[in-house]
This record gives C-alpha cells, sequence and structure tokens, in this order.
C-alpha cells in the first residue's frame, strides 16, 4: 500500500464530525460488470448512452457523429443535455437498470472501508445505490436516508439533527424521472431552486468537504466549483479533494487553495487507481486506531529541513539557532537519505504533520543537489501551500552557488558558501527576527 499524505486538518474535521464525503464516479472505477467492463466514468458512461440511443432506434436532432465529437472533445455536459433531450424517463431509466443492476455489480471493498469513517453526510453525483448498500451491510441491516433534490424540503430535518444521510445531486436510479445529465437541468437545481442553494452554502459554510473520485473526464468538479463559486468565497472551512498525482501543477494547486478553499490530495494512478482505495484504507485506519499525534494538536516554534548531505557543518546551524532568544527548538527534521527510494515514504510522512506536529517556522537548507530529488520536491510543495494558508513562515538557507526555482526565490533568507563558518550562519538569527508571524515561547 503506497502512503498518501493527509492533512492533520482533514482528520480533525472528521473527528469533530464536520466532514461531508463528496463522492464521484471514479469511487466505483474498480467494480467490475458482468461483461468484463469496469463501471464507466463521464466519457465512457455518455459513450454507452450514445450507443444504447442509437440502438433503440430513437430519432436524433442531428446526426450522432457530432454527439460523439463533442463527448471526444469534453464538452460532457452539453453532450449530456442533448441526449438527455432525446429520451423520456422510463428509457432512460432502462439505460440506468442497464448497467447499475448488473448482478455483479456490488459494494467493493472501498465503500466498505468508507463505512468506518465518521463522515456527517454523503454527496454524490453518481445514480446507483452501491453506498447504500455498503452502509447497509456494515450496520447489520440499517440502511441509510437517501434524498435528491425533490426531497430537499425533506432534508431539513436531518441537516438540524445531525443525522448522517446521503444526497443524490443528480437524481437516483429509482426515480429516473429526476435524473440529472445537462446543463438545463443543472442550472434548473441552482437557480429556480433557493431551497437547494441554500442547502449547499450551508454544507459548504459550515462543514470541511473532502472531495474523491472528480477525475480528469468528469465535468461535475469545474461546473460545481464554478456556479459555487460565491459560497466557496465566504466558507469558513477548507476544502480537500484527492486527485491523481501531476493532474494540477504547483500554480493550480495555489489557486485552488487561494481561490476556493480547496487543497490538493495527491494519490499514485497507477494500477486502475488503486492509490484511491489505499488513501480509503490509511484514512480509516487514522480513525480507528485513534493515533496519538491526531488527537492533540501539539505546538511547535521551529523545524530544520536539512538536504541529505551529511556534513559535520549541519550541526553549527543547529548550535546557532539553539541559542535563540524567545524561541524553542522542539524538533528537527533531518533527511539524509532523500534519493533513497527506501527512505522517500519516511520523508513523505514527516512532512505530512507526523505526530500532528505543526511548525511555525521551516529552515530549508538546499544544495543543488536538493533540487533533483522528487521527494525533496514534493515536500517542498506542502511546505510552500502550508506557508500560503500563513501556517509557518518560510526561509531558505542556500549552499553554493545555483539558481533556484522561481516559486522558492522570495524566501532565500541567505546564500551560504560551500565552506561556511559559524560567522557565516549568525546572519539567520537575524533572518528569524524578522519574521512577526512566529509566536515565542
Amino acid at each position: 500500500m503506497t502512503n498518501v499524505k493527509i492533512p492533520y486538518d482533514l482528520i480533525d474535521a472528521i473527528k469533530k464530525n464536520e466532514c461531508v464525503l463528496f463522492v464521484a464516479s471514479g469511487l466505483s472505477s474498480q467494480i467490475r460488470r458482468s461483461d468484463g467492463r469496469f463501471l464507466p466514468n463521464w466519457t465512457a458512461f455518455l459513450t454507452e448512452l450514445l450507443e444504447w440511443t442509437k440502438y433503440k432506434r430513437v430519432s436524433f436532432n442531428s446526426d450522432p457523429i457530432e454527439i460523439e465529437e463533442m463527448i471526444e472533445k469534453g464538452n460532457h455536459i452539453m453532450a449530456g443535455e442533448e441526449l438527455q433531450s432525446l429520451l423520456n424517463s422510463n428509457e432512460i431509466g432502462e439505460f440506468l437498470n442497464s448497467i447499475f443492476r448488473d448482478p455483479e455489480v456490488k459494494p467493493n471493498s472501498v465503500h466498505e472501508k468508507l463505512t468506518h469513517i465518521p463522515f456527517r453526510a454523503i454527496l454524490t453525483t453518481n445514480y446507483d445505490s452501491l453506498l447504500e448498500g455498503a452502509y447497509t451491510i456494515s450496520s447489520g441491516g440499517r440502511t441509510p436516508k437517501a434524498y435528491t433534490p425533490k426531497d430537499i424540503n425533506n432534508i431539513l430535518t436531518p441537516l438540524r439533527n445531525k443525522d448522517f444521510f446521503i444526497f443524490k445531486l443528480h437524481g437516483d436510479l429509482d426515480r429516473p424521472e429526476d435524473i440529472v445529465l445537462g446543463s438545463r437541468s443543472y442550472n434548473d437545481l441552482l437557480y429556480k431552486s433557493p431551497e437547494y442553494l441554500s442547502f449547499l452554502e450551508i454544507l459548504f459554510t459550515t462543514q470541511t468537504v473532502l472531495f474523491i473520485g472528480f477525475g480528469g473526464a468528469d465535468p461535475d468538479l469545474d461546473y460545481l466549483l464554478g456556479k459555487l463559486s460565491t459560497i466557496f468565497s465566504r466558507t469558513l472551512s477548507k476544502h480537500f479533494i484527492l486527485s491523481p498525482k501531476d493532474k494540477f501543477n504547483f500554480t493550480e494547486k495555489r489557486r485552488l487553495l487561494l481561490d476556493k478553499r480547496l487543497e490538493v490530495i495527491e494519490y499514485n494512478p497507477e494500477n486502475n487507481h488503486k492509490g484511491v482505495e489505499d488513501f480509503v484504507t490509511q484514512l480509516s485506519k487514522i480513525i480507528e486506531l485513534q493515533n496519538e499525534w491526531y488527537i492533540e494538536k501539539s505546538e511547535i516554534n521551529l523545524m530544520i529541513v536539512q538536504d541529505f548531505l551529511k556534513d559535520i557543518k549541519d550541526d553549527i546551524i543547529i548550535n546557532i539557532l539553539e541559542d535563540l532568544d524567545g524561541y524553542k527548538l522542539t524538533r528537527i527534521l533531518t533527511f539524509d537519505s532523500l534519493l533513497d527510494v527506501e527512505n522517500e515514504e519516511e520523508f513523505e510522512e514527516d512532512l505530512s504533520e507526523e505526530e500532528g506536529l505543526q511548525p511555525s517556522i521551516a529552515i530549508i537548507r538546499i544544495t543543488e543537489k536538493s533540487l533533483s530529488s522528487n521527494s525533496f520536491e514534493d515536500g517542498i510543495e506542502h511546505l510552500l501551500l502550508n506557508e500560503l494558508e500563513n501556517k509557518l513562515s518560510i526561509l531558505l538557507v542556500t549552499i553554493g552557488e545555483f539558481e533556484l526555482p522561481i516559486k522558492l526565490r522570495k524566501f532565500q533568507a541567505i546564500n551560504l558558501p560551500i565552506d561556511y563558518s559559524i560567522s557565516d550562519v549568525r546572519v539567520l538569527k537575524e533572518a528569524l527576527k524578522k519574521i512577526k508571524t512566529v509566536p515565542n515561547t
């Protein structure tokens, strides 16, 4: 199992019963049907719906090839609207049944593990009943309440009482007349139903939302984030999205955090996105074991991140900083083998707030060789995103002459020669005194 960096804030929200899970089609991507095919993502779903519509000899408004082109170009919502306009609710229900009532389509281990995590509620854009099935099995036969937008007036009670529920934003397999496929249906919900918009606003402003199963071909995330941008701007909580590694570059992660209060949690997408299951497994174990380092959030005022070079002069930096007036050196992170694959997981765990320690300052000692390590790059990004939220201040100490990446340049405090001495390092004291955001202890 590959470890995923799980932010403390997410663990904290779950333990306070203030986290809502938002599930899209990618969660069920490993479930096979009787014919051996996996359950479809949005692209595959619309492609199958188009082929089924042609098989049923439905009269098209234009050449079906044009709908196929729309799907290929990623115009999924528009393609869904066109297909929905061609079919009545019974026909849509028949198509959905052909996929999701397959006898082989059952909740898998990911669904089962989710039931052990105390989410406040679950939102989903999926039409199937896999989540309800998993919770029914886990609870010994008690099926959780499931609602659609048509039930919006009835959902106010569990929202007030904090009862667990599942809300199916795009409709339910058992109610094909309420299915949402295209932009017109989306807009009807968002703009013609003040109750629906109020419901979403309450959730997104009072709860932490964890998005799972939103892939690159899924239109739901972009559409919802765009339409709910005003809600996100007033949110009290930060939200999280589990995303395949490298889907977002650092600038995109930074903009998501600034504009949408949305932090990216990355996983390895290999082996048909098995990293999603690894993440859920890891998260459920943390909650189940009630690990001590997630119960109490200890304060740490100074963290030193050293590179992988073993050098006696490292002690010079540490000794100078230990003498700082007003600062308490409570933890030092040393990474001596970042290029050693066997040690990369340990490095990732340290930077993902292992033991719940939250630094106020990160002093990062970088050589030119440091920049060639993928693990070092991931760790730096993690710290930069924390700095963006004012969780810590960053000071870079560069050793030797080389060019820093643009995103790091503003954090450079001092540059030391390769043969630096104690007098060179004392400059760090002055740099630290200029940081006003660090609490004295």
